[in-house]
């Protein structure tokens, strides 16, 4: 295998396209180029180019998550979600589709890394996200839960946490009564009060004792 040209991106000047035979084998960055001394004309062994390719993948999806995650927290579940996507719209672009990567692999060494630089903390992300919800968005225990499971949180760690954190329920049924009737006294055989309380995760029964 023969590197037949090395094109600088119009788009990323930091970065070059690379060319295996004639063929567009994908975009480096200008520190892998240099790291492996990768030139024009270089005969090449495919092994040893595929792993150039896995290290560069993997620092190139490794920045774009932590930006992605610099603009708001996120849970394993989502960063997984995130790489993989990411790796579908851009493979054939950032490298040929026909090269074989272990993607997953990348991926379970992206998480590892990310947890090791503490960046990635699914309690921590339940903990950030709850105290929100008290304060911008009040919800009962039981949506609260629902919500997090939803975005990748175990079922477990939901429930602890929310646990921790709210300690009385009653208050906050209140204030997100409050927030939507103001001074109006709620009446059990008001069901269209009582079904939206319930929408917002509280039980009937600490509605009623509410009332």
């Amino acid at each position: 295998m023969i590197i037949t040209n090395v094109e600088q991106q119009k788009r990323n000047i930091s970065r070059f396209n690379l060319y295996i035979d004639k063929k567009f084998y994908a975009g480096i960055s200008v520190n892998t180029l240099a790291k492996f001394n990768l030139y024009k004309d270089k005969e090449v062994d495919e092994k040893n180019l595929q792993d150039i390719l896995y290290q560069d993948l993997k620092q190139r999806f490794t920045d774009r998550v932590i930006n992605n995650i610099a603009r708001s927290p996120k849970t394993e579940f989502q960063v997984r979600k995130y790489l993989n996507e990411l790796n579908y719209k851009k493979r054939g672009v950032w490298f040929d589709k026909e090269i074989e990567i272990n993607f997953e692999k990348i991926v379970n060494e992206i998480v590892i890394k990310l947890k090791e630089l503490e960046l990635l903390d699914d309690r921590n992300y339940a903990e950030l996200f709850i105290e929100s919800r008290i304060k911008n968005r009040p919800r009962g225990k039981f949506v609260l839960i629902s919500e997090l499971i939803s975005k990748g949180v175990d079922k477990n760690i939901a429930k602890e946490v929310c646990d921790e954190l709210i300690e009385n329920e009653q208050d906050i049924l209140k204030r997100t009564y409050y927030k939507k009737y103001k001074s109006y006294n709620l009446d059990m055989k008001d069901i269209k009060k009582i079904k939206y309380l319930q929408r917002k995760g509280f039980s009937y029964d600490l509605i009623k004792k509410f009332s």
